[in-house]
């Protein structure tokens, strides 16, 4: 009998803005049972979170404030960006804090091709400091899709305990 190769995880993942980080990871854990493998800035205080079920990512972030902005290196793109999303988020607006992560493999490569089609990204390629070369766009009904190439490994993060 041939062996069967291991199931691979999917790279795609779900970034929801919530207004409180730490009430949806409570939620997403005690009441569905997913589990938070890195938060950010610590555990106590998370303004971004990671939580996994069965291979599936689940990312919560808040909309940081632009002096947290400033903070986290964000230029001013993506400040005016976060401004957007801010008012929109107030309005409740359809779509405004939903981002769906996609992976392909050369993300420079991707948005070349978008200004080919005449077609122009929210934000264009810029490496991260969680080791993501991100591209934003938008689709017709506001929803966030974030073209990825994975550049590098993450910064070690302060991870939460173990629970029992």
């Amino acid at each position: 009998m041939a062996k069967r190769k291991p199931k691979q995880k999917h790279p795609n993942s779900l970034h929801l803005t919530v207004t409180n980080v730490l009430r949806s990871v409570r939620f997403y854990e005690e009441k569905l049972g997913f589990k938070m493998i890195e938060c950010f800035p610590n555990p106590e205080k998370p303004v971004f979170a990671n939580l996994v079920l069965k291979g599936q990512s689940i990312m919560l972030g808040e909309l940081p404030s632009l002096q947290e902005a400033r903070q986290y290196g964000m230029d001013h793109e993506e400040i005016e960006l976060l401004k957007q999303d801010a008012r929109s988020f107030a309005r409740g607006a359809l779509g405004v804090g939903v981002c769906y992560f996609v992976q392909v493999p050369d993300v420079d490569k991707f948005a070349r091709r978008l200004k080919k089609r005449r077609f122009k990204p929210l934000l264009p390629p810029k490496t991260q400091f969680y080791g993501l070369r991100e591209c934003h766009v938008a689709d017709p009904d506001g929803y966030r899709l974030v073209f990825f190439t994975v550049v590098g490994p993450p910064p070690q993060a302060e991870q939460p305990a173990p629970s029992d």
